[in-house]
């Protein structure tokens, strides 16, 4: 019961990521729970227009049943339930685009105007939910069309699964979309329909889709030759690529505390990994904070789909349920197919292109965030913000020490009462946090670059005096 638990909590939160990120999104910049309360509103009021206007004949995995909005409809005699479409992220993004908009302007609105008989946060909820009703009218046009070329892409795929480079093209749209929340387009038709094979059982019956397939070669002892190759790659990103990244992502941190405090969550964070098998909440948090890295990630993990294929390396996972919150190549499975013998030539595989996709995403993330994170298109703006952190923290005397972390900066200040707040998010930290005698500067991934620019403005000064 435990594990149905624990496994239903993670099934809700995955399937509620837009709605999750929608309110991290919002929330963010503002002293104030009202931009959350606009932007559930206002995500439930696009839902509710994309679900009466949206085309409810494309294929079931492209709607959504989340939060209980639906209605049911008479269709050929037949009683129907009819869902919103299923945007995911980029829904919710719009979304949170729109609530940003309407609270900043209800906080300008004149006493004069069409809501002047309103309180800003009533005014700015209202002018939330007519956008937002008007985003699911363009996107009730507009998504149909997204999804269509989509399943134009699957279908080419599926004319030939044996293609390494359909594969690696297969790869990308099923990471890509994963992190999007629309997983289910492009991991469906593969894991239980006939785009994914089909094998002729021993009872006669055929069995379509690969999923469905491995789980029926055991009870028949039979290999079926590229069972599982829609799965086995999952197995070098839970057990390889993510752990490396967490311990390279440890390492990155120049600060002792920090380093000291992350020991026990990066040690937690890859044995999850090994469990759980899901590589999305890292996945997300590159998203946020090192997007060329997560680009990067997804042609490097696309890739593995068609390299694993040509070495014949094969492994399946058993799983019938939600494509959306599925967790295929998780330590459980890997143990039951451990004891099978078939599967020796792919365990080995799968342990040598692991190890070496570990040591280029280690050397990758250490690179990217020592080196690529602000100046990879070759600009000047690292600089121009380091020049301008030291004015806004008072000058190169009033630093002791710096260091940084993957996603901030670490300033020992000397004395805080001269330090200017203002300046400093108007540089770019959309996160100032004071301790003792310490800033913290959110930056995102371009904070070790900050930090190594300041240093050499401190030398160079120090030099030149």
């Amino acid at each position: 019961m435990f594990a149905k638990v624990i496994l239903q909590i993670g099934h809700i939160i995955i399937v509620n990521i837009p709605l999750i990120f929608l309110i991290g999104l919002t929330a963010k910049r503002a002293n104030s729970g009202a931009p959350a309360i606009m932007a559930v509103v206002g995500y439930v009021t696009y839902l509710v227009v994309l679900m009466f206007l949206g085309p409810n004949d494309l294929v079931s995995q492209a709607y959504t049943n989340n939060l209980g909005i639906s209605y049911s409809t008479q269709i050929q005699n037949t009683t129907t339930t009819i869902y919103p479409l299923q945007t995911g992220i980029i829904g919710s993004f719009l979304v949170a685009i729109i609530t940003r908009y309407s609270y900043l302007h209800s906080r300008q609105r004149s006493i004069y105007s069409i809501l002047g008989f309103a309180d800003k946060d009533t005014a700015g909820l209202i002018y939330n939910m007519v956008l937002c009703g008007l985003l699911g009218v363009a996107m009730s046009f507009v998504w149909p069309l997204i999804v269509g070329e989509l399943l134009r892409i699957i279908v080419w795929i599926a004319q030939d699964i044996s293609d390494p480079f359909r594969l690696f093209v297969y790869g990308i749209l099923d990471r890509t979309s994963s992190i999007l929340g629309v997983g289910s387009l492009v991991r469906y038709p593969f894991w239980f329909g006939v785009e994914g094979g089909t094998y002729a059982s021993i009872a006669g019956q055929t069995v379509i889709g690969d999923v469905n397939i491995w789980k029926e070669m055991p009870g028949a002892m039979a290999s079926f030759t590229g069972a599982g190759r829609f799965i086995t790659p999952y197995y070098i990103i839970n057990f390889f690529i993510c752990p490396a990244i967490y311990i390279a992502l440890y390492f990155s941190n120049s600060n002792k505390k920090t380093r000291h405090r992350m020991i026990m969550f990066t040690i937690g964070a890859v044995l999850l990994s090994f469990v759980c098998g899901n590589p999305l909440p890292l996945e997300l948090y590159l998203l946020f904070t090192a997007p060329l890295l997560l680009a990067i990630h997804i042609l490097l993990s696309g890739g593995l789909f068609g390299i694993l294929y040509l070495n014949n390396a094969f492994m399946g996972f058993n799983y019938s349920g939600s494509t959306i919150s599925a967790m295929p190549g998780s330590f459980p499975d890997f143990i039951i197919n451990v004891r099978n013998p078939l599967y020796i030539h792919s365990i080995l595989v799968i342990l040598i292109v692991g190890i070496i996709m570990a040591i280029v995403y280690y050397v990758v993330t250490r690179v990217y965030f020592e080196y690529l994170s602000y100046d990879v298109i070759g600009s000047n703006r690292s600089t121009i913000i380091a020049q301008k952190v030291i004015a806004a923290v008072g000058g190169e005397d009033n630093i002791i020490s710096l260091s940084s972390s993957p996603s901030s900066l670490d300033i020992n200040i000397d004395n805080l009462e001269i330090v200017s707040y203002e300046l400093l998010k108007q540089v770019g930290a959309w996160r100032v946090t004071e301790t003792r005698d310490e800033l913290i500067l959110s930056f995102g991934s371009s904070s070790t670059i900050i930090k190594k620019k300041i240093e050499k403005i401190i030398k160079a000064s120090k030099r030149q005096g």
